[in-house]
């Protein structure tokens, strides 16, 4: 009896481990082609034009599409809520810059590239965010999309 308990406790210990391992393993980074569809993801549960009630029934649709659990949910609305405040910082920002012109100076242009790069790299790196903090296989779902409109652009 005395040596079943201690293989239990070291199978138990065994398993926890690995469980821990794989929680702690980092997914590859987002694809082009993945990225392409969770940006339009992020965009959709960040939008600052739709009202409160429509981006609720669209994060409430992402959960019964990919199976979210609670805590995946919570990962995405998150994210949303960062990308949202980084979208209203970047409008603000390009209100403020085109104010009263009716032409732009190189140095507008460039200012507007840039935001766009901020933009860009702020939904690169929340997407990535997202496919780190959820399950292997929400993951994986989360990535199917970008691959299949992909495959269907290059028929």
């Amino acid at each position: 009896m005395r040596y079943l308990a201690l293989a239990i406790l070291l199978v138990s210990s065994v398993c926890s481990g690995q469980t821990a391992q794989t929680a702690q393993t980092a997914q590859p980074p987002a694809t082009a082609d993945e990225l392409k569809y969770l940006r339009f993801l992020l965009l959709n549960v960040a939008s600052l034009d739709h009202s409160p009630d429509a981006v609720a029934a669209y994060e409430s649709a992402l959960v019964l599409q990919f199976g979210f659990s609670t805590q995946e949910s919570a990962v995405v609305h998150s994210a949303g809520q960062t990308m949202k405040t980084t979208l209203a910082q970047l409008r603000q920002s390009t209100q403020a810059l085109l104010a009263g012109k009716t032409a732009l100076s190189p140095t507008d242009i460039a200012t507007l590239q840039s935001l766009n790069e901020q933009r860009e790299q702020t939904i690169v790196t929340l997407a990535n965010q997202i496919l780190n903090s959820v399950s292997s296989l929400t993951a994986s779902r989360l990535r199917a999309p970008g691959h299949i409109m992909a495959a269907a652009i290059n028929k």
